[in-house]
C-alpha cells in the first residue's frame, strides 16, 4: 500500500506500519511501499507501540505529507586503552 492511500484512509491519525519498499536519498529514506498493522488512537498508545516495534515496523502520524526517516550511523564509543 502507498502512503498517499494510508493517510487519505486514516487522516490525522498513529498508525503502525512495516515499511516493504524504500530508497535511500542523500541520508534520508523514502519510504514507497508499506503494510499496514494497525490503527492507533491516540499519543500515548503510539509511545507504547513503538517501543514495541521490531525489525521494520514504525509508528508514523498520517498528518505527515511524506514519510521521510533521516539516515543515522551508528557511531560507537570507544575507550582509550
Amino acid at each position: 500500500m502507498k502512503w498517499k492511500e494510508i493517510r487519505e484512509m486514516y487522516p490525522n491519525k498513529f498508525v503502525k506500519l512495516e515499511i516493504l519498499e524504500s530508497h535511500v536519498n542523500n541520508g534520508k529514506e523514502y519510504v514507497d511501499e508499506v503494510a499496514l498493522i494497525k490503527v492507533i488512537s491516540d499519543g500515548k498508545k503510539a509511545m507504547k507501540e513503538f517501543l514495541k516495534c521490531k525489525g521494520k515496523q514504525v509508528v508514523y502520524s498520517t498528518s505527515n505529507k511524506e514519510f521521510v526517516i533521516e539516515v543515522v550511523k551508528n557511531v560507537g564509543i570507544r575507550r582509550k586503552s
